[in-house]
């Protein structure tokens, strides 16, 4: 159990409940896996559990807001990708879902799209994606 003071003092619940880093990342693989599979709702609550626990990790923010997107939830999905970017702003594959985040609000979207051509031109996973996804948007 973890204490209001404790909380106040920066102590995750993670932390409380001995929760290793290596544990964390188990259970993200396993919210990807239900990501992947479409079963949005199972992967919702599991990437919340884990946000709570350590709301200081990104992953499971950015993880939140692609869970999000796919459920039609702009600005949920933008809240999330903003407090992953927050927690890892140097993070490509953050700035990647940050981006898509804003893709999906149209007052947002020019912004959007500013960002993925920033990261068009680096390399990896998100770079390509940011290229294609440039690409798709066409002019």
């Amino acid at each position: 159990m973890i204490t209001m003071e404790e909380m106040a003092k920066g102590r995750t619940l993670a932390e409380a409940m001995g929760m290793t880093a290596e544990l964390g990342c188990s259970v993200a693989r396993l919210a990807g896996a239900e990501l992947e599979a479409g079963r949005l709702d199972t992967a919702e609550a599991i990437l919340e559990g884990l946000a709570i626990a350590n709301p200081r990790d990104p992953m499971p923010w950015a993880m939140l807001a692609q869970v999000a997107r796919r459920q039609g939830k702009v600005w949920a999905a933008y809240l999330c990708a903003e407090a992953a970017a927050r927690l890892a702003p140097e993070d490509l594959q953050i700035k990647l879902v940050h981006a898509e985040a804003l893709l999906g609000i149209p007052e947002e979207a020019a912004r959007g799209r500013e960002e993925l051509g920033a990261l068009a031109g680096a390399g990896g996973a998100a770079g390509e994606r940011a290229r294609a996804l440039l690409q798709a948007l066409g002019p």
